[in-house]
């Protein structure tokens, strides 16, 4: 089978976790990288054996290469989906870090771009590429706890202030719920969607309290979902504060608790997952033994995906349309901190026209919105696309 080629936008930490994952994917490879700057280009292509003349300067270069088949961006949040639309723009499917957009808007004009050109786009939720959570519905669909009817997820940790640092820095998309935020938000509506028998669900209610800091982002925030049917959920996430970072689901009948939803192994492997589930007392542990790096999961499957001529992975690795309702939900959760900066995205600083992304300001954003429910909204004649108007 022909293997993905790929090239990577970004060449940072967690660049780099991708890049040791794809080592290890049979169907994909590493070809080609783009950098502005020349020590981290360098560096980072010889670390991974990329040709020196795939070690791109520009960005537009990168998407051009005829070696590259497949685009994972990884640049600071703000560009995510401006880098996204210009390798759609190429012809190339795109593998984005998450947040996919820095509103939902955004995230739908992406998906948008993406399914008029045929074309793969997708979040990088890494988790849910890792065995453990194909594991989870299969327990969920068996009924051994009930019908699922809440749960409790969190990913916090303390980064300690740093206003240099991207985690705090407004204009870079800063904050909790930017950063990890969407880990519990996407888990708790994976889980909500099996409760009725479908791939995702999303809340009719969210609610939420934390710390906007000093710089303007927000360092901890809690949250309460509410979905049709009863189902709740508590979330939470921090940059400034070490949390538990477990998941528990409650059935009514008994209760499932992952122990590393998020990360096990993410350096280097094994990546050895541990769920408990409790029914009637008794505890019963499983323990998923993989040796992988986590990010192999996820570079396999997009790989294999890609060049067997997909536009959608397999579930449960989030689609498109997962990926829009889990940015609806981080918009309203943020508003909630009072945190949501609607400048982000506007047209003055990224907008889309006839389906090109572009810097300049092209005109009022009277075409994108979405509404609170997640669904993208804009004129029957698309021409004039503008990303950024949220409606809460």
């Amino acid at each position: 089978m022909k293997t993905t080629g790929w090239g990577i936008i970004g060449p940072g930490a967690i660049a780099q976790n991708f890049a040791d994952g794809l080592a290890e994917a049979p169907s994909g490879r590493l070809v080609a990288i783009a950098s502005r700057n020349p020590a981290r280009r360098d560096a980072f292509g010889a670390r991974n054996g990329v040709e020196p003349a795939h070690r791109h300067a520009s960005y537009a270069d990168l998407v051009a290469d005829p070696a590259v088949d497949a685009v994972y961006i990884s640049t600071p949040h703000p560009f995510h989906a401006e880098h996204a639309l210009l390798a759609l723009r190429a012809g190339k499917p795109v593998l984005v870090e998450k947040p996919a957009g820095l509103t939902a808007a955004q995230v739908a004009a992406v998906a948008d771009v993406a399914a008029r050109a045929g074309l793969l786009f997708a979040e990088a939720y890494m988790y849910r590429c890792h065995p453990q959570i194909a594991r989870l519905l299969e327990i969920l669909k068996s009924g051994e706890i009930g019908t699922p009817r809440h749960i409790r997820a969190q990913f916090g940790f303390n980064a300690g202030f740093n206003p240099a640092s991207r985690l705090y820095d407004r204009a870079l998309g800063g904050g909790g719920i930017m950063d990890v935020g969407g880990y519990p938000v996407s888990l708790a509506r994976l889980v909500a969607g099996a409760a009725v028998g479908r791939a995702f669900a999303d809340p009719v209610t969210v609610k939420g309290s934390g710390i906007v800091g000093q710089s303007g982002v927000d360092e901890v925030a809690y949250g309460l979902l509410g979905f049709a049917g009863g189902f709740t959920a508590e979330v939470a996430c921090a940059i400034a504060r070490t949390m538990d970072n477990r998941a528990v689901i409650e059935g009514d009948k008994g209760r499932i608790e992952l122990v590393d939803p998020w990360v096990p192994g993410r350096n280097a492997g094994p990546s050895d997952a541990t769920i408990s589930v409790t029914v009637g007392g008794e505890t019963r542990v499983e323990v998923l033994r993989s040796p992988q790096h986590l990010f192999a999961f996820e570079a396999e499957l997009f790989s294999r995906t890609i060049a067997e001529g997909a536009t959608e992975a397999p579930f449960p690795a989030l689609s498109p349309a997962d990926s829009l309702g889990n940015a609806v939900v981080l918009d309203r959760w943020r508003a909630e901190l009072g945190g949501v900066d609607r400048t982000w995205g506007s047209c003055g600083a990224f907008s889309v026209c006839d389906g090109q992304p572009t810097i300049e300001n092209c005109g009022p954003c009277d075409g994108y919105s979405v509404s609170p429910f997640g669904r993208p909204t804009h004129p029957p004649a698309l021409s004039h696309a503008g990303i950024g108007n949220v409606i809460n």
